[in-house]
């Protein structure tokens, strides 16, 4: 069945959406966990769903492993700088501490003799002066160091206490990354699991199906209007064909993120790496104010950001382009999918 070259209105002006379309059963484009149906094309489609969270899971264990990774470096630096400030202020502590000692021997040796001593000795009362005058210095000089004794000693207090704090820091961050590994060991292992589990289910599936899986559909040409975000939906649509493929970014196979961030940087536009760091970092748009460009985002029916697994590009026209699951391909699909479409966003215009 062939289309036919037809307008349609957006707000940001017209979209012209020209579509040839192979009538093949058509899989949805994020159909959910549930108990495992009997139909082996609703099960791969469920198996692929349940495993595109846990994929998701797996990345936000990744994001925060590498986020307390940095954490324990930093607190780590910050311990040794700290070490650093309480060696100096100890070794002044010491320097000046010694100066103190050899003021107060003296003056246990000499007590008031020295002054008196200073009256008697001096042979005229110019020298008596000079005498004195030097006198009051040392004991100026006493003074002074007494101050700086203080000084570097509450320096010294500082840093032991700055130090102590960025010990214990460099502790809790080492030990929450620390478990921050042994998460995503475990997201590790259950998303690989769920995508032998897919590839089961993939494999239960006739020639036929597997086949139209993994053929294009729709080769029809959408246009936006002009700007980055035409320029990231046309990235996408030249991807069609491109296999699916777990955690890839392109260009020669892509994941459902996978995609949309790869079709953006080809637009000048850097957006975060998965579906849910996307849904939360650019503006929401109204499902019923769509433009070409806009992301579209599927949960499992719950309305929580947190259960967000797919995301996909809006073409126009009910249409968007996506990467399903494994054993499809980069293809336009109706955004309706399996009725979970829960918002959307936009990137650019």
């Amino acid at each position: 069945m062939t289309g036919v070259s037809r307008p349609r209105t957006t707000a940001s002006g017209a979209l012209l959406a020209v579509t040839l379309f192979v009538a093949v059963p058509q899989a949805t484009v994020s159909a959910q966990p549930g108990d495992d149906p009997t139909d082996p094309m609703e099960r791969y489609e469920r198996l692929g769903a349940r495993a595109a969270r846990t994929e998701e899971d797996f990345s936000e264990a990744e994001r925060d492993l590498a986020a307390r990774r940095t954490a324990r470096e930093r607190a780590t630096a910050a311990h040794l700088t700290a070490q650093q400030a309480l060696s100096r202020a100890q070794q002044a502590q010491r320097r000046f501490q010694g100066e103190i000692d050899e003021f107060a021997s003296a003056s246990l040796r000499n007590g008031r003799v020295v002054r008196w001593s200073a009256v008697f000795t001096s042979g005229s009362a110019s020298d008596f002066l000079d005498r004195m005058s030097a006198l009051d210095l040392v004991a100026a000089g006493q003074a002074d160091t007494l101050d700086r004794l203080s000084t570097v000693t509450t320096d010294a207090d500082r840093a032991l206490a700055a130090a102590s704090t960025a010990r214990r820091d460099a502790h809790r961050a080492t030990t929450a990354a620390e478990r921050a590994v042994a998460t995503l060991r475990e997201r590790r292992a259950d998303l690989d699991d769920q995508i032998a589990e897919v590839r089961a289910a993939l494999g239960a599936l006739s020639d036929d199906d597997r086949t139209a899986l993994g053929t294009v559909r729709d080769d029809g040409v959408y246009l936006g209007p002009p700007g980055a975000a035409n320029d990231a939906m046309q990235a996408a649509l030249a991807k069609r064909g491109t296999p699916y493929q777990w955690g890839a970014t392109g260009p020669d196979e892509f994941d459902c993120s996978g995609l949309t961030s790869w079709a953006y940087a080809r637009a000048g536009i850097t957006i975060p790496r998965t579906s849910r760091q996307q849904f939360t970092a650019v503006r929401a748009v109204s499902l019923d104010a769509l433009q070409p460009g806009d992301l579209l985002f599927y949960d499992d029916g719950t309305g929580d950001p947190a259960t967000i697994h797919h995301v996909a590009l809006y073409v126009g026209d009910g249409r968007m382009v996506d990467a399903p699951t494994e054993g499809q391909v980069v293809d336009v699909r109706d955004i309706e999918g399996d009725g979970h479409l829960m918002g959307a966003r936009r990137i650019a215009g």
